[in-house]
């Protein structure tokens, strides 16, 4: 039953709830002490109504917090009977198959019963330590099925009516090499205990009608704002294209296509066209891709409401059957977190920000993509008390954010999936851990090249330390190759993974007491190393060294200000070399180190775009590409200019689309941008200095970026990735706007 509530009263309740599950998080993380909570804050808190629908997610991992309403049902789909679901219950659930991520990131739910009714659920999540299998840290390289990964819980009842089962919990226990993994869950069992108080206070104070009336109203409310928000934006469909270049046995590339058609207050993300599931575990389960979708929507869409499930009453999410994104039981998917369902985030953010770029109200939202992947690093040894450890290396938390269409991303700032950035302590990892840190530093030419630049993102170089016994590494990631991290609008996309070992490595650069303090400095032989790789032997002398991906750029980067290009010299974001080649700026010396060279720098942009076109072809002649029908109604025929951007100016009055710069005549009104354009196709390798090399064969071009011209002035309007010689990603303007996407 529910009642009216007043708006005063409305905003103080619906505020109590956020409130609750800030708290909960942070008795969770307290409890844990867990290093990848504590330090990187990768956990989720959340309140549901009695249904499952989402009503209020902490400030932690997105994602984690998209899969509770999942899991919520699967528990009232197969527990309701037997065993039931009483008054003081808990259910722990890892399966990815019933709605987890992936199997580390375990899930609590506990039912809030007031006055003998079902009234809503708390839950929590997060990545734990360990989840036992083969593999130390939960991602096994050599899984070829979800046997192989570990423990796996569908929903089994860890709390009965207020009572710990402690069978159930040394049952689990006796599954997992850390023993503090057990803290990890009796801090979820904190966190639930302290949100169903809350919310039963609530319901003392106010009267559990109330409680009812503001959960589902703050649903409602969010689901009105993104139904405006969708209302004020162009109709339309844009489509993109991004790649997994690895399926954690093997290099494989394989596509994950999005189709987003937007209709009057209805958004609809089509999948079709991804590739098939493997036998490797860089695939996600249909839950997984929910979470990245909704994520992905409520980043780019809904940056200005509370995120619970109103948003999903937006989004129809359609795919086939056991593709890379809906993996069935029982394929392997334990990678998801860190591959596919973090790459369809990326690539969902988007392909809905070039829809943004069509709209002259919400242009500025824009955003191109953050860090395109995530890592798992686990260092397996014995500490200085003997005991084994499982260190998570998780650094790459501070990742580079994607350039926006009015500033830069911001530098080593988080991974988009987390809304609380933060990375663990390094001196309490040593503390903790048999481990040295020779440096953990921002990378320079890690942010996509763009008039903004995307965010830098970083590099560590780590040896074993006050240890008899040598470690042994596990590295699990996608992205060696492929430089997910998407720029827009002629932006170039950020830096790729690099795992990189030292055998025999003198720690200290041969300098004395100096330990190294960058990539250079660095003594002994050099190797890449493999990327899903068990179990590396990582021996006292040997320094391990990573970076992960930045975020992409955000226009031409020809257009970008020298005085911002020679800023970032001066700071080390960005080489002079590639100040020069890329951004076509020619540093003099000044007081305070590198300046522009205003006359010199001009010379030298005319010269880069005049050997732009000189190099081009028309994109039609060079790619076939097939193009969508255009909009030939009236009511689009009488709509004023519009534009994508400040860059093409779509004109529906007189059927044209032109370059804002030069005033070519691009093509006709609802044909693909693209078309109109001259492009080149180059390596990844040659976006910039960290994009892959390392792991690219001699004479093999596994990506290509895609570069795309205005044949009048050679600005660089879209940069895409895609298979050598393959069809890629392709802009198009129908009936609202300017619309951007990917044939598959």
């Amino acid at each position: 039953m529910t009642r009216d509530v007043d708006p005063v009263q409305f905003e103080v309740v619906w505020h109590k709830l956020l409130d609750i599950t800030e708290e909960m998080g942070i008795k969770y993380m307290r409890t844990s002490g867990s290093p990848v909570l504590v330090g990187a804050y990768d956990a989720s808190t959340g309140i549901t109504l009695p249904d499952g629908r989402l009503v209020a997610m902490g400030p932690y991992i997105t994602t984690q917090a998209h899969v509770l309403n999942l899991i919520v049902e699967s528990v009232l789909r197969t527990r309701s009977v037997n065993p039931g679901i009483n008054p003081g219950d808990m259910l722990i659930c890892n399966d990815p198959y019933l709605g987890a991520t992936h199997q580390p990131d375990v899930a609590t739910v506990a039912p809030v019963h007031h006055s003998g009714e079902l009234r809503a659920w708390v839950g929590s999540s997060g990545h734990w330590l360990d989840i036992g299998g083969s593999e130390p840290g939960g991602f096994n390289m050599n899984a070829e099925s979800v046997f192989d990964e570990g423990l796996r819980l569908p929903p089994t009842k860890i709390v009965e009516r207020g009572e710990i089962r402690e069978d159930i919990v040394e049952l689990i226990m006796a599954q997992i090499r850390e023993p503090l993994a057990e803290l990890d869950l009796r801090g979820q069992l904190v966190a639930n205990e302290v949100g169903r108080t809350r919310l039963l206070d609530i319901a003392d104070d106010v009267g559990p009608a109330v409680l009812d009336t503001v959960m589902r109203r703050g649903i409602d409310h969010v689901a009105s704002g993104m139904r405006r928000r969708l209302r004020s934006l162009p109709d339309g469909v844009w489509r993109e294209v991004q790649y997994l270049d690895h399926d954690g046995h093997q290099r494989n590339v394989r596509k994950i296509v999005c189709t987003v058609t937007k209709r009057g207050e209805q958004l609809t993300l089509d999948f079709t066209g991804s590739d098939p599931q493997v036998n490797g575990f860089a695939n996600c389960a249909a839950g997984g891709l929910r979470a990245a979708v909704l994520s992905g929507v409520c980043i780019a869409l809904g940056y200005d409401l509370t995120w619970n499930d109103g948003v999903s009453e937006c989004v129809k999410i359609k795919a086939p059957r056991r593709t890379i994104v809906t993996a069935e039981y029982p394929t392997p998917v334990s990678m998801s977190t860190i591959s596919a369902i973090i790459v369809t985030l990326n690539l969902t953010l988007v392909v809905l920000s070039r829809m943004l770029l069509a709209s002259p109200k919400h242009h500025e939202q824009a955003m191109a993509s953050w860090c395109g992947t995530s890592l798992g690093v686990s260092m397996v040894g014995v500490n200085r008390d003997g005991l084994l450890t499982v260190a998570p290396e998780a650094s790459h938390f501070a990742a580079g954010c994607g350039a926006r269409s009015y500033a830069d991303g911001v530098d080593t700032g988080g991974i988009i999936i987390n809304t609380t950035a933060n990375i663990p302590s390094i001196e309490a990892t040593e503390d903790a851990y048999p481990l040295l840190y020779l440096f953990r530093r921002q990378l320079t030419d890690s942010g996509g090249a763009g008039r903004f630049r995307g965010g830098v993102s970083g590099e560590v170089a780590i040896t074993p330390y006050d240890t008899s016994e040598p470690l042994s590494t596990s590295f699990a990631g996608v992205g060696s190759v492929t430089p997910n991290a998407l720029g827009v609008a002629g932006g170039l996309p950020g830096a790729t993974v690099r795992f990189l070992r030292f055998e025999e490595a003198d720690a200290l650069g041969g300098n004395g007491p100096r330990l190294a303090g960058e990539l250079g400095d660095i003594a002994g032989p050099r190797t890449a190393g493999i990327l899903n790789s068990s179990k590396i032997q990582f021996d006292l002398r040997t320094v391990e060294y990573h970076n992960w991906q930045g975020g992409g750029g955000f226009g031409d980067p020809l257009d970008r200000d020298p005085a911002k290009v020679s800023d970032d010299v001066r700071l080390g974001l960005v080489s002079a070399e590639q100040a020069r080649q890329t951004y076509g700026v020619v540093l003099g010396q000044g007081v305070r180190g590198a300046v522009a060279d205003a006359v010199a720098t001009v010379t030298l942009r005319d010269e880069l775009r005049h050997g732009r076109l000189a190099r081009a072809h028309p994109f039609t002649e060079a790619y076939p590409l097939p193009v969508m029908d255009r909009d030939d109604s009236a009511a689009v025929a009488s709509r004023e200019a519009v534009g994508y951007w400040d860059i093409v100016k779509v004109d529906h009055a007189s059927d044209s689309m032109s370059c804002v710069g030069c005033g070519f005549q691009l093509g006709r009104v609802g044909r693909d941008l693209r078309a109109g354009c001259v492009a080149e196709e180059v390596p990844a390798w040659k976006a910039g200095p960290v994009h892959g090399s390392d792991y690219v064969e001699e004479g093999t071009v596994a990506i290509a970026v895609r570069l795309f011209y205005c044949p009048g002035c050679g600005r660089q309007l879209e940069a895409d990735l895609v298979v050598p010689g393959g069809i890629g990603p392709s802009s198009i303007v129908t009936g609202g706007g300017s619309l951007t996407g990917a044939q598959s």
